[in-house]
């Protein structure tokens, strides 16, 4: 029997298009279908973090995304009525991003799917090798951002 050698980068490419390819069906099961697997990442963000001012530098920090990407996608789900921005009083050139009563909602929803997803990708795995893959994927989140010059 041949072994095979397994790289972390294809691996985990695999695993994310077969994640998000589930996930898009799942979420168009639900009637979410205007809702892209990033877009419900930055809703899920928006909802976690409620209590605080989020601002678009934030969101291009946290998960690693260009100025106008950001901005595109904020205007798309702007335009779908699931986040809004507001100005800052004390500097009107920042806008906070907020979610929506909508973008709550379409969040509650997601976060279902996320859930019972979760469940079905954790089948059959220990809460020791569970750890284990979670330790070892922030390793390798760490390394990537020293790959890219950042800090930890």
């Amino acid at each position: 029997m041949c072994e095979e050698h397994f790289h972390i980068g294809p691996q985990v490419h695999k695993m994310d298009r077969s994640i998000s390819k589930l996930l898009e069906v799942r979420v168009k099961a639900e009637g979410l279908d205007e809702v892209t697997l990033m877009h419900g990442w930055i809703l899920r963000y928006l909802y976690e973090h409620q209590d605080a001012e989020i601002y678009q530098k934030d969101i291009e920090k946290y998960f690693g995304i260009c100025r106008s990407g950001v901005t595109n996608i904020i205007q798309a789900l702007e335009k779908k009525g699931l986040v809004c921005r507001a100005s800052v009083e004390s500097d009107a050139r920042l806008k906070k991003v907020m979610l929506t009563e909508a973008g709550r909602e379409s969040h509650e929803k997601l976060g279902e799917i996320f859930k019972r997803m979760d469940a079905e990708l954790e089948e059959g795995i220990t809460e020791e090798e569970l750890q284990a893959f979670l330790r070892v994927t922030h390793k390798v989140h760490l390394n990537l951002r020293k790959m890219r010059g950042e800090n930890s």
